[in-house]
């Protein structure tokens, strides 16, 4: 092929504006994102201001049947969603996780778009879940489809990262914690790469809420920080309690719940929202998001008796909701639940230490539980610095933080979105390179290509075939294809009769591989082997093929020059 000068400089203009490929995805995605969660924003509160709001002029009927019937009806619609999109579970942030994990695992664009319909029906009905997770995951979903659109010539797992990032930035008005979010919460590594698109999206996804639409701050009040030294010890204990509740919290979430095969999952949700409407009646608060009260009880104490029952309330029904399938995220939640135990710590500890700043320590307590629950400190101080504009409250915050942390770490682990891929037996302790390994079925590598030795054979026969075709181990196979046993050419030489087959002792007790196990597996289990193959066999022992450790070398390269693409390249 003849040598163009033409050709070269065009490809190398093409090359050299690549990289503004993720710059501009970025700022689209950041754009859509922004839009998508600000209008599932005022949808929530318009339904909400007319169920349970001073507006309920719905029909001109009472507010108290609006109530009961609000996340019965919200159940029943859910129901029907989940049975006619025939899913098997709501998709959130821990499938966002996942698939910044495992490329294998990408989201799946439709049942993540009707996990965000369903999310928004519940807490506009009443249902005791927030709105955090699931528009983190639409934003992951969304990213990651630009991905797709675009043949993947971005990282899928930076996109991804953006569209979260944008929907924290959207949905708090912290642009620098959806930054720090994406990185700690969901891809969990830093790289130069990934830093420039992630940011410019989520500065994107604040700067378009600002200016196209109605923003109310979280916290509209000023805190103040740490006025004296003493204060640091009952932030400190206040973290502590903080890490064991929100152990509790995630327990409720992701532990065993024993619900009677009998009943069809799809109807769950109706049995949640039932139980939601009657609890609404006694304690209203508990429904829905809870961002008013969240507002009211940092600005000013309420009644401690009725706090607890709230903080109770707001526990029980976001597990119900949660486990009943009355999808929703656990974000809101556990901030309603960090700061019902921030009023009710303050109160008592006010009889040792007088004119503690109360709301420092409402805050505090929203920071620790939140903190724990999404797996986030980092980012949750960023969000609580952004919306405070004040370092002191975030200094403050990040003593109850660090020790909810240490203690929930402990006693529970690292977020509850972790320990809900672990009951899918997903355990991202294990880093990228080792998930991917265990995402390969050992029956993707085995290779055919093996000797085949038969039980009448004599010793001085296998002898003969190994030497012939230059292999050192030999598989002595049963007309019906079952594997009973391998042979090596140094022990069959040292055998002194070899007239006769081989004695059975001689070629039983060999390591074989299961065609269910994966790659992780089988490297674990020849980690002490020595020879020159591993037959893989079926639930009925026949043999399928066998794989070499040169096989499972080189699939451990592979995971791992993936991790260092994505974790190292720039």
């Amino acid at each position: 092929m003849c040598y163009s000068p033409a050709r070269e400089n065009k490809i190398f203009k093409a090359s050299n504006y690549k990289f503004l490929l993720p710059l501009v995805l970025a700022v689209l995605i950041g754009i859509i994102v922004s839009f998508a969660v600000q209008g599932f924003i005022s949808l929530v509160n318009l339904v909400e201001s007319y169920l349970r709001g001073d507006e309920h002029l719905l029909l001109g009927l009472p507010k108290e049947f609006l109530v009961i019937s609000g996340p019965i009806i919200a159940g029943i619609i859910v129901s029907i969603i989940f049975k006619l999109a025939n899913l098997d579970r709501w998709h959130g942030p821990a499938d966002s996780i996942l698939a910044a994990h495992l490329p294998s695992h990408r989201p799946n664009t439709e049942a993540g778009l009707l996990s965000t319909l369903a999310s928004a029906i519940s807490i506009s009905g009443g249902a005791s879940v927030g709105q955090y997770g699931p528009l983190v995951h639409f934003g992951g979903v969304i990213g990651d489809y630009f991905s797709k659109l675009t043949r993947d010539q971005t990282s899928p797992h930076i996109l991804l990262a953006c569209g979260a990032a944008a929907a924290v930035s959207s949905g708090f008005g912290a642009p620098f914690a959806g930054l720090v979010f994406a990185h700690e919460v969901i891809v969990r590594h830093f790289s130069l790469k990934a830093v420039a698109p992630i940011l410019i999206s989520s500065v994107v996804a604040h700067t378009f809420s600002r200016e196209v639409y109605l923003y109310e701050p979280l916290f509209q009040i000023s805190i103040g920080g740490i006025s004296n030294f003493y204060e640091i010890f009952p932030l400190a204990l206040l973290g502590i309690l903080a890490g064991f509740i929100a152990s509790l919290y995630m327990r409720g979430l992701t532990g065993k719940l024993p619900i009677p095969k009998q009943i069809p999952t799809y109807l769950l949700p109706i049995i949640a929202g039932i139980i939601c409407g009657i609890t609404g009646l006694f304690l209203p608060e508990t429904l829905g998001l809870g961002t008013n009260f969240i507002r009211n009880i940092i600005e000013d104490p309420m009644s401690i008796d009725y706090v607890f029952l709230l903080l109770l309330g707001k526990l029980f029904l976001t597990v119900v909701c949660i486990r009943l399938f009355l999808f929703g995220g656990i974000f809101s939640p556990a901030l309603f639940i960090g700061v019902s135990l921030g009023c009710i710590f303050v109160a008592f500890f006010n009889q040792i230490i007088p004119d503690l700043n109360y709301s420092l320590f409402v805050i505090a307590g929203m920071a620790a539980v939140t903190s724990c629950v999404i797996g986030g400190p980092i980012s949750t101080l960023l969000i609580v610095f952004e919306l405070t504009s004040d370092y002191q409250v975030a200094l403050g915050a990040g003593i109850s933080v660090c020790f909810s942390n240490l203690i929930s770490s402990k006693i529970y682990g690292h977020s509850a979105f972790d320990q809900m891929l672990l009951n899918r037996n997903i355990d991202l302790r294990l880093g990228r390179d080792n998930l991917h390994l265990k995402s390969i079925s050992i029956n993707s590598i085995y290779s055919k290509n093996y000797i085949r030795l038969a039980p009448e054979h004599k010793v001085e026969d296998m002898i003969k075939i190994l030497s012939e075709s230059e292999n050192s181990d030999g598989y002595i196979i049963s007309p019906k294809g079952v594997l009973l046993g391998k042979v090596f050419l140094p022990k069959l030489i040292q055998i002194e009769n070899k007239s006769l087959p081989p004695d059975k002792n001689l070629f039983t007790g060999f390591l074989s591989l299961n065609e269910n196990q994966n790659i992780l597996e089988a490297i674990d289990l020849i980690k002490d082997f020595v020879g020159e193959s591993v037959p893989v066999v079926d639930n009925n022992n026949n043999i399928l093929g066998i794989v070499t450790e040169s096989d499972l070398f080189n699939q451990l390269l592979i995971a791992e020059n993936i991790r260092k693409k994505e974790e190292l390249s720039d």
